[in-house]
């Protein structure tokens, strides 16, 4: 029998959430919280994560808010000290949510400043990598746990003037593969979610001003957006759907699956 036959579901166990103040990492937080697990969150903003944690508390569940910067080695280290003493030592669930996407403007390489692109390896790779050097070691001596890091379809395809946050989920693809290979042998996971563009708050309004200068609806604007990105299901990416994929890598039915890539963008990748 192998030590994860017997493995617990999501409820009592502990979760580790890096991006946790907004966004994807803060709803994925929340939604663990629901599934019964207690959550560290981490993050640069306090403010912002006492926000995600009010949710959290009123789920009835507890919360550790770790207020750090994800490059920052000596930084994570000190806050996973304290994530490991709130936790009795427990490292469940790691999501590494935490991402930036870099430059916008369409800089090619040859344009793209070298700062830039290392801000986005920094924060995209070298983060992840370092809560996992941290986690992974507690999880194989527990017998088991989760990672699952969060990537984007740009990771698997490429994209002209965008080869930063490219190059940084192609990169997580692989970490995330080779850990998989590494733990496996102990009962934990490593996996990837790779989703596409997700309509936040800022795009649907973006596409709102577009609709209103163009004097369109904006089921019009929406309608050419799928299109121009050939998403087969003709539908945007919601935070939601990628909550999902992640309860569903954290929970029961993600006990045998590792090493794999769940793309969530609705068929762009295909």
């Amino acid at each position: 029998m192998s030590a994860n036959d017997h493995e617990p579901s999501t409820a009592n166990r502990f979760a580790l959430v890096t991006g946790a103040g907004s966004g994807s990492g803060r709803a994925i937080a929340i939604a663990l919280a629901e599934d019964g697990c207690d959550v560290g969150i981490l993050g640069r903003r306090t403010e912002a994560l006492e926000e995600t944690a009010t949710a959290i508390r009123a789920l009835g569940r507890r919360t550790c808010i770790l207020s750090t910067d994800v490059c920052d080695e000596s930084a994570v280290a000190a806050a996973m000290e304290v994530f490991l003493a709130w936790s009795g030592g427990r490292a469940d669930v790691l999501v590494n949510a935490a991402g930036i996407p870099g430059p916008l403007l369409g800089e090619t390489i040859g344009e793209l400043k070298v700062k830039d692109f290392d801000a986005v390896m920094a924060t995209n790779l070298r983060g992840p990598f370092l809560l996992m050097s941290h986690l992974l070691p507690v999880m194989c001596r527990q017998g088991n746990g989760r990672v699952i890091n969060i990537g984007g379809n740009h990771g698997m395809r490429g994209r002209a003037g965008r080869a930063s946050y490219a190059s940084s989920k192609w990169a997580l693809r692989g970490l995330t593969r080779s850990a998989a290979l590494e733990v496996g042998k102990h009962g934990v996971t490593a996996n990837l979610v790779a989703p596409g563009a997700i309509a936040v708050d800022r795009m649907r309004q973006r596409w709102a001003d577009q609709a209103e200068a163009e004097g369109v609806s904006e089921a019009v604007v929406l309608e050419r957006y799928v299109q121009s990105l050939g998403v087969a299901l003709q539908r945007t990416n919601d935070t939601a759907d990628v909550v999902a994929a992640v309860r569903f890598l954290a929970g029961e039915g993600g006990r045998n699956i590792t090493g794999q890539e769940i793309v969530v963008d609705g068929g762009v990748i295909v």
